[in-house]
């Protein structure tokens, strides 16, 4: 009887200090990379990407590494471009922009965008989306040209009726 009101006391005194000193610690996250944003443009043949990453911490020591582009689809070849220097951060959201020269691209292939830290590894959050083999100024302006054809077709063909 003796023995099992010591273990009772002993498991009681273990779980109020498990309790006590894990109300005391706070969680720590990694500061894993994340890609925000990329926009699409292209500058003549070659497509270009406009990509904004978080990551908090961008010193010599701790920063994203490198940015790879891989395509789902169309034949495009993965791409990784290293990033030799932290970059500026903007203060206010951890950010900063790369812009990246992807070349020419076939087929409007899906791409996943993945920045890479060179402490905590790949990015928690990644970007997915179409790579457009078009210019979109093309793909506007099409439509438009179109439209216009069609309103002078119509006006030559009302004055012609009307005389």
């Amino acid at each position: 009887m003796k023995r099992l009101n010591k273990l009772s006391v002993l498991v009681l005194f273990a779980v109020l200090i498990f309790a006590s000193s894990s109300a005391l610690l706070k969680p720590c996250f990694a500061d894993v990379p994340q890609v925000r944003n990329v926009t699409v443009w292209k500058d003549g043949s070659n497509t270009m990407l406009n990509i904004t990453v978080y990551h908090n911490q961008e010193i010599p020591s701790h920063r994203v590494d490198s940015l790879t582009v891989t395509f789902a689809t169309g034949g495009n070849p993965p791409q990784t471009f290293p990033q030799s220097d932290p970059h500026t951060l903007d203060s206010t959201t951890s950010t900063f922009n790369v812009t990246l020269n992807i070349g020419s691209v076939t087929n409007s292939p899906v791409a996943t965008v993945q920045a890479h830290c060179n402490i905590h590894g790949n990015s928690s959050q990644n970007w997915t989306g179409t790579v457009p083999e078009f210019p979109l100024t093309i793909l506007t302006t099409l439509p438009l040209a179109l439209a216009s054809l069609l309103v002078v077709l119509l006006r030559k063909s009302k004055t012609a009726n009307n005389k």
